[in-house]
């Protein structure tokens, strides 16, 4: 269990979907970046990107570069 832990934190990618994840907690906070978004979107568009980086990282297999 903790060499998967180790592995997901080697990632790129889930640093970058931590930090954007971080952002939307002081987005909800402060309703800084929100406020550019039109209003029935400001709710899902937020968590898009976190939520979309961690699924690619499920999904793939091997580092971009190797490919």
């Amino acid at each position: 269990m903790m060499n998967l832990i180790k592995q997901r934190l080697k990632s790129k990618t889930y640093w970058a979907a931590m930090l954007l994840a971080l952002l939307t907690i002081l987005d909800a906070q402060s309703g800084f970046l929100s406020g550019f978004l039109p209003a029935q979107y400001r709710g899902y568009v937020v968590m898009a990107w976190p939520l979309g980086m961690i699924s690619l990282r499920e999904v793939t297999n091997a580092a971009l570069a190797d490919k």
